[in-house]
This record gives structure tokens, C-alpha cells and sequence, in this order.
């Protein structure tokens, strides 16, 4: 089972949307909450961009005694930093040479893969 933690990433759907916000379920049942300040004055009109069931990428800002305080509008917050990234303490000069070696290996993988599906 995942243990969560602030700057964590993660894919949840929508269970409910309420004057206070948007419920999220995650994966491994836990669920939390996106708060209406999270859209600033854009609320009202917002929410009805969201429906049940829909998938939303959300960032956990918080945990406190089990609750979880997600956030949409930070996702892309690089401040909130998601420890489960293998990107996350790349420096900036190096990012490219590790996007670069992560690719190569992706496609030595890809291939090794469709030559053990072609062997059968």
C-alpha cells in the first residue's frame, strides 16, 4: 500500500462536488480534498468545469491526521517537490543528458520487449 506524501502527483477521480470543494478518491482508497480556495474567486464557475467520475490530476499539499489537502492549480508547483519523481533532483544542466540516457534505455527496453513477443 502507497504511503503518501506532500508533493506526491497522483491521478484520483472525482467522487463528489460540494460548496467546499472537490472530493477525490486515490488510488489505494484514500481520498481527500481539493478546497474551493483553490480556484480563488473562480469557484463558482469552475466546479461546473468537474464532474463525478472524472479523472483529475491532483498534487497532496498536505496530510494531517489522515486528511488529505490536494490541490489542482499546484500541480505543476516546483516548489511541492515529489520524491517518488526520479526527476526531482536532476539539476537543471543535467536534465537534458538524463532525458537523453532515460529515453535510450526506454527504447533498448521497447525493443528487447517486441523481440521476446515476436520470438513466440
Amino acid at each position: 500500500m502507497k504511503k503518501y506524501q506532500a508533493g506526491n502527483r497522483v491521478t484520483g477521480v472525482i467522487n463528489n462536488i460540494t460548496d467546499l470543494g472537490i472530493f477525490v478518491t486515490l488510488p489505494n482508497r484514500h481520498s481527500g480534498l481539493v478546497h474551493h480556495s483553490d480556484f480563488g474567486n473562480n469557484w463558482p464557475r469552475e466546479k461546473r468545469q468537474y464532474k463525478v467520475g472524472q479523472e483529475v490530476r491532483v498534487v497532496v499539499v498536505h496530510i494531517h491526521k489522515g486528511r488529505f489537502n490536494l490541490s489542482i492549480s499546484r500541480v505543476n508547483d516546483p516548489k511541492l517537490v515529489d520524491h517518488d519523481n526520479q526527476f526531482s533532483d536532476v539539476k537543471p544542466a543535467e536534465f537534458d543528458q538524463v532525458l537523453n540516457k532515460t529515453a535510450k534505455d526506454a527504447k533498448k527496453e521497447i525493443a528487447k520487449l517486441k523481440r521476446v513477443l515476436t520470438e513466440d
